[in-house]
């Protein structure tokens, strides 16, 4: 691949960016405010009691409780690591699709289904809010199925347009 290296869109370049940053926040605040957050968690459990099914039983609501709040916690961590890898994967793949990739529809398309993908990240956030609002099997059903599998698709997919962006461009 020899020529120019072009930029995609800056709305691209900028989404990349917030995702890399709004990734290393939440890296912070779960180091820093751990313990705030696992408060927070365990009051919106309490405020849902009926959705988490809580009995009464104080052995029994503890193990439901801590399950939420990890389940809330790993959404949080999830959030943290595909941040940092999917804002960095929209920025260098974009960059291939500006430089690479011939016929401005197919960037365009390109171009929005790995907007798409980069937003990805947020799905997690949705479902560790989600667990703590509706369940924990009801929160994680709903945002893999509303939100995850979306925007994940559309990652692949714009990949593999830019894997057949990239072979059409060498044909």
């Amino acid at each position: 691949m020899s020529g120019p290296v072009r930029r995609p869109p800056l709305v691209v370049v900028l989404i990349a960016v917030v995702v890399i940053a709004l990734g290393e926040t939440a890296g912070a605040a779960m180091s820093r405010l751990r313990p705030q957050i696992e408060r927070y968690a365990a009051a919106r459990v309490a405020a849902n009691a009926g959705v988490h099914g809580l009995s009464g039983s104080a052995e029994y609501d503890d193990d439901v409780r801590d399950r939420a709040i990890f389940t809330a916690e790993a959404g949080l961590s999830f959030f943290h690591l595909h941040a940092e890898g999917l804002g960095l994967v929209l920025f260098f793949a974009s960059t291939l699709v500006a430089s690479a990739v011939p016929g401005r529809t197919m960037r365009g398309a390109l171009y929005v289904l790995l907007t798409l993908g980069g937003l990805f990240p947020l799905g997690y956030l949705a479902y560790g809010a989600a667990v703590l609002e509706v369940g924990r099997d009801t929160g994680v059903e709903l945002a893999e199925r509303s939100i995850l599998t979306p925007l994940g698709l559309a990652a692949i997919a714009g990949l593999l347009g830019l894997v057949l962006g990239l072979a059409r461009r060498r044909a």
